[in-house]
């Protein structure tokens, strides 16, 4: 019997939660079932498939820095609209069979929610990301995710996630492991889409990408240390948008290296890169899964990443990482590839193909529901 399923989310934008959410969609589609996606912003920077219902319950608040004391003005917001969802779901869909609740600060306003069928999905490891409000403020810290996360059970999209999420917040909730899936099929497709990389000064099979918003989480202060020391070969190409993309271009001015390095900004489309890379380098501090990794695996393109907390070592072998914060290692490492790429192509683990990830959680939410 064909299910109701409701994706939330803050706004359609590029980035690897968002490409997870249209991908998981399309999959539930494919499968009969009526999908929904809802944001609380009409940023739209991501396609959607066909059969895919499209809404928008506009949050009117700014997203500032958050306020996590129960009576603070963003808690009383928060439940405002969480009301305001809920009527509008009722009125508009009815009641889903499965709500998967994506990012933060959805989580938080899906903690006042009355809807049934809630699950919350951790795109990162909790300690990480609050690792500042933790030393600040630690027992008002934990009290405050305790209740968002024990709000709803918890789907983690890594094992070292699910861990991390256990040891800072006990048992508060229910919780799993799904990874994110990874549309080979799609991925493919726009792979083959035509882009005259030439036009970008890119040769094909001789640069290096790195595809990551330019947040501190990133680690584009170490890739572009490491570039620099390396033998430079091949051009480093940078594509993503945020709020330090100044800062790096300052950064590769100060090493001299800016010669060697494209900044492209946010592509729609950014598998004809990939699909034309030497190499993929992902320089994260942390990560809740790592998408790219996946994605560079789908396009048989090698791939190296910090060995961070918490998904790159559940997708990629030892000889693939080094370690976070190792600038020369990294650097020897890069030339290592360049020098030797069939070595680090991975395979795709088919386990993570769209249709395997969706019955998974289907099969969360039917528990959860017995």
């Amino acid at each position: 019997m064909p299910a109701t399923i409701l994706f939330i989310l803050k706004a359609l934008e590029g980035r690897g939660a968002e490409r997870m959410v249209t991908t998981l969609a399309s999959a539930y589609v494919k499968m009969g079932h009526s999908v929904h996606i809802l944001c609380l912003e009409n940023t739209q920077d991501m396609s959607l498939g066909a059969g895919i219902h499209y809404h928008v319950v506009p949050y009117d608040k700014v997203f500032s820095p958050q306020d996590i004391a129960p009576v603070s003005t963003q808690s009383k917001d928060y439940r405002a609209v969480a009301q305001r969802i809920d009527s509008y779901v009722l009125s508009h869909i009815g009641t889903p069979d499965l709500i998967l609740a994506n990012i933060y600060k959805i989580n938080w306003i899906m903690a006042y929610s009355q809807l049934p069928n809630i699950v919350n999905i951790l795109h990162t490891a909790l300690s990480k990301q609050f690792q500042d409000q933790l030393s600040d403020a630690p027992i008002q810290t934990l009290k405050h995710l305790q209740m968002v996360y024990g709000a709803h059970p918890c789907s983690c999209v890594s094992e070292g996630a699910r861990n991390d999420l256990l040891s800072l917040l006990g048992a508060v909730t229910q919780t799993t492991t799904i990874y994110n899936p990874c549309d080979m099929i799609n991925i493919k497709t726009k792979a083959e889409q035509i882009r005259d990389i030439e036009q970008l000064g890119l040769i094909k099979n001789n640069y290096i990408i790195h595809v990551a918003s330019f947040d501190t989480m990133k680690g584009h202060r170490d890739l572009l240390q490491a570039y620099a020391k390396t033998e430079r070969k091949m051009l480093l190409v940078l594509v993503g948008k945020g709020k330090l993309e100044a800062e790096s271009k300052q950064l590769a001015r100060q090493l001299g290296i800016s010669d060697c390095i494209r900044f492209l900004g946010f592509q729609s489309n950014p598998y004809p890169l990939i699909a034309s890379a030497a190499l993929m380098v992902l320089t994260s501090k942390f990560e809740g899964f790592g998408y790219v990794i996946v994605e560079a695996q789908a396009l048989s393109v090698p791939v190296i990443s910090t060995d961070c907390p918490f998904g790159p070592r559940e997708l990629l072998p030892a000889k693939n990482l080094i370690p976070v914060d190792d600038i020369d290692g990294l650097a020897m490492l890069i030339d290592q590839v360049i020098n030797d790429r069939a070595q680090y192509v991975v395979p795709l683990n088919q386990q993570l193909l769209p249709h395997h990830i969706a019955k998974q959680y289907l099969e969360f939410g039917t528990k959860l529901v017995r």
